[in-house]
């Protein structure tokens, strides 16, 4: 029998377990990979050469909303996971790792938070005034344990 029920993406916290599933879909995902050259510049010649020196982190970048089911406590979880935990005034554990599950296109893949932009907008609680919708812009870098060959990215 086919499971009906629409896939929703959601974050994990790769430590504690704890799970945040988007309330919505993002709309759309930008999915950036850059690298890095070392510029040779040769007396005499009319172009540079260039020396390939590293990759740089693959970038994973979307738009969540909350809209009304505890939207402080939904945007607080994904901002503490760009803060250490510390032991008194020591660094015990630098932020906690995540994997975004977005069906097929990310599953499950292992990534460090970077940014969290949260834009609260026009709809705040009237006694309150806690935000009852909030856009927010996250950027993730993927964690890869150790060098991908371009032959492998194409699978």
């Amino acid at each position: 029998m086919a499971n009906n029920k629409p896939l929703t993406a959601y974050l994990v916290d790769a430590i504690t377990r704890e799970r945040l599933a988007f309330q919505y879909n993002p709309n759309d995902i930008v999915d950036s990979k850059s690298t890095t050259y070392a510029t040779l510049v040769v007396p005499g010649m009319s172009h540079p050469r260039y020396q390939f020196v590293a990759g740089d982190a693959r970038k994973i970048s979307f738009t969540v909303v909350f809209y009304q089911k505890d939207v402080k406590k939904q945007v607080a979880w994904l901002q503490s996971l760009l803060y250490p935990t510390h032991a008194g005034s020591m660094l015990k554990q630098a932020p906690h790792q995540v994997l975004f599950f977005f069906g097929e296109l990310y599953p499950g893949t292992p990534c460090l938070v970077r940014e969290v932009r949260a834009h609260y907008s026009y709809l705040f609680d009237p006694a309150t005034l806690l935000p009852q919708r909030a856009d927010v812009e996250v950027t993730l870098e993927e964690v890869v344990a150790q060098s991908v060959n371009a032959s492998e990215v194409r699978r």
